[in-house]
């Protein structure tokens, strides 16, 4: 659990900036020009000679070791003053414009099948996003952040090169296998989000600041709705047109807070005579009632891994 991709800012003069070691890409007219820093991957530099300020987008676990599927935080230290020594510049006091904090967590379930089950952030949809007609993430975008759900290992797969892959199983334990899922937040105003205040790579690297990325993580993610909070009956005969609407109820009463069973029970209460007499009635709310006894509140969704998001561990 650890940063990941970062975006950074910082002043400088001309000559003081090291060019060496950078391949250039571009000019533009603003007076920005764009070079690259080669890694085992790339950090793109954007360095704008008018306003005397140099622009960072660097991935420095994939910059440092091709892959972010483990990255602690010595080995961002090491990227970072590796990448300072390189442009002549300190940027452990680069300001970060914004940055990446999440975990990959191996999963039991399909990753589809875990993001099939996760709904929506406080009431707004999570966005889903497709790979080959496949379901390969989900997302929801918010004022200061963007919370994303997505298939790791299949990112690895498309991402990390083969020998790289051979090296994470026989290092750090990767089973292609197995099913992964990234979770991260996105603070695409980290200044805002985290009381109005400007935000250094020495500051974000701390213990204690890295601790309150994690608590923000886990709190995000524990307010997506999830479904699988209602254990299906063990009977396959019982899992029928007249239990599923109700196990779909029970779900959302789990969510919402209202009482499902009497809803309902007011809702016949209230049918005219003419529709339905007393017997009638009798006869519906016994059908409901022996429906819900088939159906069961774990208390928890069998999809929720809030529980593994708090055993991770910053490193």
């Amino acid at each position: 659990m650890n940063l990941d991709y970062t975006e950074l800012t910082k002043g400088i003069s001309k000559d003081k900036l090291c060019l060496n070691y950078l391949e250039h890409e571009a000019s533009y007219h603003s007076g920005t020009e764009k070079f690259t820093l080669k890694g085992v991957n790339k950090i793109e530099v954007f360095f704008n000679d008018r306003t005397s300020e140099i622009r960072l987008k660097a991935n420095f676990p994939y910059f440092w070791q091709g892959h972010n599927f483990v990255c602690n935080k010595s080995q961002l230290i090491d990227a970072i003053q590796y990448t300072s020594e390189m442009l002549n510049l300190n940027l452990f006091d680069a300001e970060i414009r914004s940055f990446e904090f999440g975990t990959i967590l191996q999963t039991e379930k399909p990753t589809d099948e875990l993001l099939s089950n996760h709904i929506s952030y406080n009431g707004k949809h999570l966005q889903p996003y497709f790979n080959k007609n496949v379901l390969a993430g989900k997302y929801y975008t918010g004022p200061t952040l963007i919370h994303k759900m997505y298939d790791a290992g299949k990112n690895l797969k498309n991402k990390v090169p083969e020998a790289i892959r051979a090296d994470l199983s026989s290092f750090h334990g990767y089973d292609k296998t197995k099913h992964y899922l990234k979770v991260e937040n996105h603070y695409k105003k980290p200044e805002i989000h985290f009381k109005n205040r400007t935000l250094f790579v020495n500051e974000v690297l701390s213990d204690s600041f890295l601790l309150q990325c994690k608590t923000d993580l886990i709190q995000t993610y524990k307010n997506i709705m999830k479904t699988g909070i209602i254990k299906l009956p063990k009977e396959k005969k019982d899992i029928n047109s007249s239990t599923l609407p109700l196990i779909v109820l029970k779900e959302l009463e789990a969510l919402y807070h209202f009482n499902s069973e009497d809803l309902l029970m007011q809702r016949i209460k209230s049918i005219p005579e003419c529709k339905l007499n007393k017997e009638d009635k009798k006869a519906r709310k016994r059908q409901i009632e022996g429906n819900f006894k088939k159906i069961q509140s774990s208390g928890q969704s069998e999809y929720d891994l809030s529980s593994q998001l708090e055993a991770k561990e910053i490193t």
